[in-house]
């Protein structure tokens, strides 16, 4: 009969945060308020928008970007002249940002690059210099090959989404 009266909560929040209780319904309902109070008390739980730090760029994600299903496209061109590499890294920080993969196959990339409107055949021939100074990652093989942001190449990611925002919205 106390198997009855037992009962269990498991919560898995976005930000990491997990908490699990088995007890009375008192006691778990106890524990569930006092870890959601804690995690008011806690700055790394806030929302993503006021853990931004100071002076970085504000990216309008979806006045740049278009997503469908698990495929996402420019919604413009970057100016100045960028070629496919630094629309590609603006791509890679908007799927680790927005679909929350970081590391799409280079069989993705390509197909995200073309619905973007930059033509491209071979993703490691394009990628190549990217990946020489330090901007990307890329480990597999073929098409399973996948590329990742390294730190500078998250950062010009950014300032492009940046610039590529301001031309689209007309803020600068």
């Amino acid at each position: 009969m106390a198997d009855k009266l037992s009962h269990r909560i498991r919560l898995k929040l976005p930000g990491g945060a997990e908490f699990e209780a088995e007890g009375s319904p008192e006691f778990v309902d106890r524990e569930r308020k006092e870890f959601l109070g804690s995690l008011r008390q806690v700055p790394a739980i806030m929302p993503e928008a006021a853990q931004a730090p100071l002076g970085q760029p504000h990216i309008a994600w979806d006045s740049v970007t278009e997503i469908k299903d698990k495929n996402i496209q420019l919604r413009a061109k970057l100016g100045g002249g960028r070629s496919e590499k630094d629309a590609c890294l603006v791509l890679l920080a908007a799927s680790q940002r927005l679909l929350n993969q970081p590391k799409p196959t280079a069989t993705q990339l390509a197909k995200w690059l073309r619905n973007s409107g930059y033509p491209i055949l071979r993703m490691d021939r394009s990628l190549q210099d990217a990946v020489t100074q330090g901007e990307l990652l890329s480990s597999g093989s073929r098409r399973a090959r996948r590329y990742e942001l390294t730190a500078p190449g998250r950062l010009k990611a950014y300032i492009l989404a940046n610039q590529l925002t301001a031309a689209i919205t007309g803020n600068s």
